[in-house]
């Protein structure tokens, strides 16, 4: 019988989940090929740790649909999701977690799900904005610590796109490998927990990404020596060039600029959010200044309200900040333009090395987020 003490009760959601489990497990080989391997490494019972790479949307789905339990995952929600992914979450239940600040409710809610033998998924690179393996996010060796739960690594292909393809039935590959329990974290004596659980965490993503395909696996970037650099003219209604004296400067131009050429994060406040930043996504098409103004004022007052911790839990607290700071001196520059009766023309550049294609690349013109589903 559970604990009347713990606020989070498991299992829940019975009826509801498994229906989505039988559903899935009926459609899922009709729309997609699957490669599943390990299943026999799933263990009897909790408290577990499930953890994978995260490239997509199909991980969730799969870990869901054919694990032989249901499973606590701990799912984004700083941002507000895709509508199917909010309908998908609300329907099966997840515990939201608000990611880049200490989120004691969602912590507190993992703990009691582990407390009465449950299992708890996650994926601790913590999202898919960048390429690449990102740094592991030692929660997970947090919750290990305290819990005493095991961990289990699951690797999966690239899913990106195979959502929207399986719908179109053209039944793409989709693998996922369950690879061998890993012993709970344990602080040993004279070592710095902080430093003990981050190392934990990058053995727990090391043992991941060992289950990964060799044709979906990413360890680095596909490009190296990437840099920007922002370049801000103004005109006069004929578009001839003007001197900008007492304007404004834009002292952060490198790190707007590469916010600029991140679509996953533009995606968001487009989509996600609502809000008015299309003129932002398509600088090399000359939007005006009366647009332009209300797409950075809108970014910053949600930066300021609503989500301090967007850009610096993905970027960096410098990074994010210089990228914050770059965009609030592009807006007031914006404010100078349409009070001086100018115009502007903003040129983010972004250049690198690309592997695959084995030579430089100048881009100018920004990418459009594809679909991650």
């Amino acid at each position: 019988m559970t604990d009347p003490s713990h606020h989070l009760k498991v299992p829940r959601k019975r009826l509801a989940r498994s229906m989505i489990r039988l559903t899935g497990r009926a459609l899922l080989p009709l729309l997609f090929k699957l490669e599943i391997t390990g299943r026999e490494n799933f263990p009897q019972r909790g408290p577990l740790l499930v953890v994978g790479n995260h490239t997509a949307a199909m991980e969730a789905v799969l870990l869901n649909i054919f694990s032989p339990w249901q499973i606590e995952m701990l799912s984004a929600a700083d941002t507000p999701a895709e509508r199917i992914t909010e309908v998908v979450a609300d329907l099966y239940g997840v515990i939201p977690l608000h990611r880049g600040s200490y989120d004691r409710a969602a912590l507190s809610s993992a703990l009691d799900v582990l407390s009465q033998n449950g299992v708890v998924g996650l994926f601790p690179e913590g999202g898919i904005w960048e390429e690449g393996k990102k740094k592991a996010l030692p929660g997970i060796a947090w919750l290990s610590y305290r819990s005493g739960a095991a961990v289990l690594p699951v690797g999966f292909g690239d899913t990106s796109g195979a959502m929207n393809a399986g719908l179109k039935f053209k039944r793409p590959k989709l693998s996922m490998h369950v690879g061998k329990l890993l012993e709970p974290a344990k602080l040993p004596p004279n070592i710095a927990r902080k430093i003990y659980l981050q190392d934990y965490a990058d053995r727990v993503m090391e043992a991941v990404h060992e289950l990964v395909p060799q044709n979906d696996y990413k360890s680095e970037p596909e490009i190296v020596n990437e840099h920007f650099n922002l370049t801000v003219n103004i005109v006069n209604r004929e578009g001839t060039p003007l001197p900008i004296p007492g304007a404004p400067a834009i002292q952060e131009g490198k790190a707007l600029a590469k916010l600029l050429h991140r679509p996953a994060i533009l995606k968001i406040f487009r989509v996600n959010l609502d809000l008015p930043v299309g003129p932002l996504e398509n600088l090399a098409d000359h939007p005006a200044t009366e647009d332009l103004i209300p797409a950075c004022q809108t970014i910053l007052d949600y930066l300021d309200n609503d989500n301090p911790y967007l850009l610096t839990y993905r970027f960096g607290v410098r990074e994010g900040g210089a990228m914050k700071q770059g965009l609030s001196q592009l807006r007031d520059l914006l404010i100078w333009c349409q009070e001086h009766g100018c115009q502007i023309e903003i040129e983010a550049t972004r250049r690198y090395y690309s592997l695959k294609e084995g030579h430089e690349v100048i881009q100018t013109r920004q990418d459009i987020f594809q679909s991650w589903m």
